[in-house]
């Protein structure tokens, strides 16, 4: 292949697809701030006041959100973490491409 059948077939991929530059790599604060945005915010707040309209303990919920959270974070430090530093792809990304031997 030449370097414009390279780029053709380059271009004709899904940009999550492809392994993320590294000059879009983001440090500590930024997962800090997605994870508090796309976790804590929606789905504790929801599920704990649905647990405390049912009739559920406070320290019933503060303690499942801490175990949950915990395992949440234990998960992706050493699964879904180690897969994108390795690959530099999303976890969906890699578990979604064929074994080379299955081409």
């Amino acid at each position: 292949m030449n370097a414009s059948e390279d780029y053709s077939a380059l271009k004709q991929l899904n940009e999550e697809q492809l392994p993320i530059s590294k000059h879009k790599l983001h440090g500590w604060a930024h997962f800090l701030g997605l994870y508090a945005g796309e976790h804590v915010a929606a789905t504790e707040f929801v599920i704990g006041a649905t647990f405390v309209a049912l009739g559920a303990k406070t320290t019933d919920i503060i303690l499942g959100l801490l175990v949950g959270n915990i395992l949440a974070i234990l998960s992706w430090t050493f699964i879904t973490a180690p897969i994108a530093v390795e690959t530099r792809q999303s976890l969906y990304t890699y578990l979604n491409k064929k074994p080379a031997c299955c081409n």
